[in-house]
């Protein structure tokens, strides 16, 4: 029921609404209450109208021709009200089923678990729950109400033999209206799925769309069994109703379900961070001895023994920092970490933390190939013109 009172903000429940505003309308005027229009028609105003009616029934006597009219206002407003009851219980068994599949957290078993939640909270008797895949639609869950053996053959069997979404197969065009269809006469169109038809036995069904964020999921297939009562427009309104709160339900868990990894790995994140610069903070300090010389100002153009007068650093530009070349080019001489800690007036600790980083950046796995590296891009780069 909407917020204004309304049954139903749809087609159904919009016509509905209507002929109770009609029929309200016309017993107010038959009781005398012209300027009682326009007021609310809801389940009170209708049980108000029905209870003056019959005052005035009783106060009517023996005039035949007033009598007969008081009554027949009364009956239509029953009948109404009937139906307004009938259909506004329906849904809220609806909403009750979709609220019981948002109690779960892991999307996949809301689909297993959506079949029997309808059946449990409507007139139907059987569900059939399918996903879109591959162009086919893969039977997903099955719920026959008091038969579960034949249920499980029904899900082995659709999914041997699922229907391919092409024309001018009835479901592909049911589908791609995007609303409920109540499908009557299946035994003789040509255009059903002849093997799902037969599984099923279906005289007649309906058949609603899941639509996740306005992209068709797959559909739900329902019927009130082999010798049933007739499918009528409520039963495709509720379907329709269930499979938009299911489809609700179904795209809030798995986006909670995304947040949720994502958090997790953020975390997992954070917690190495954490550990990485506790460990750096616990390094030890390394002081650098004393030197009889000074040694070269940090960033000097070094060149390697044998290259005649090549600048590596226009060969190794946009591959490795300043700091990373100067290591290397040590490397090259074969100095120790040691000896490149002390020429270059850093901790034996940062020195490794640069070898390790130049390995990655020429992807190699030592000392030894990162040099013949070196001098192999060295020997290139001397050949450019």
């Amino acid at each position: 029921m909407t917020a204004d009172g309304q049954v139903v903000d749809d087609a159904i429940g919009r016509q509905l609404n209507r002929r109770i505003e009609e029929a309200t309308g016309r017993a107010r005027r038959a009781l005398g209450w012209v300027d009682d229009d326009g007021r609310d028609n809801g389940r009170d105003a209708i049980a108000t109208l029905i209870e003056a009616l019959h005052a005035e029934l009783s106060k009517a006597g023996d005039d035949g021709a007033e009598r007969a009219q008081v009554e027949a206002h009364d009956g239509e407003l029953k009948r109404l009200e009937r139906r307004y009851r009938t259909r506004f219980d329906a849904l809220r068994d609806v909403d009750v089923a979709v609220a019981s599949l948002r109690q779960i957290t892991v999307p996949d078993a809301i689909l297993a678990r959506a079949p029997l939640e309808l059946c449990q909270h409507s007139g139907l008797d059987r569900v059939v729950l399918s996903l879109v895949r591959d162009r086919h639609l893969v039977a997903e869950a099955v719920y026959f109400r008091g038969d579960p053996v034949g249920a499980a053959k029904a899900l082995e069997a659709l999914r041997d033999a699922p229907p391919r979404l092409e024309h001018p197969l009835l479901e592909t065009d049911l589908l791609r209206r995007r609303r409920t269809t109540i499908v009557t006469d299946v035994q003789i169109d040509r255009r059903r799925h002849g093997a799902m038809a037969k599984i099923m036995g279906w005289h007649g069904y309906l058949v609603a769309p899941l639509l996740v964020g306005g992209d068709l999921l797959g559909a739900i297939h329902a019927d009130t069994g082999l010798d049933g009562r007739a499918i009528d427009v409520l039963d495709g309104d509720i379907v329709w109703t269930f499979a938009r709160g299911l489809a609700d339900a179904y795209e809030t868990t798995s986006l909670r379900r995304s947040l949720r990894r994502q958090r997790e790995e953020m975390g997992r994140f954070v917690e190495w961070l954490s550990a990485r610069a506790i460990e750096l903070s616990n390094t030890s300090i390394e002081l650098i001895p004393e030197q009889t010389s000074p040694p070269d100002p940090p960033g000097k153009l070094e060149l390697a023994a044998g290259q005649e007068g090549t600048d590596d650093r226009l060969v190794f530009w946009d591959l490795l920092t300043r700091r990373e070349l100067d290591v290397l080019r040590l490397v090259a001489r074969g100095k120790t970490n040691g000896a490149i800690a002390a020429q270059l007036v850093i901790s034996e600790a940062t020195v490794k933390f640069h070898v390790v980083n130049t390995l990655r950046k020429l992807r190699v796995s030592s000392r030894a190939e990162a040099v013949a590296r070196y001098h192999r891009l060295m020997r290139a780069g001397r050949r450019q013109p």
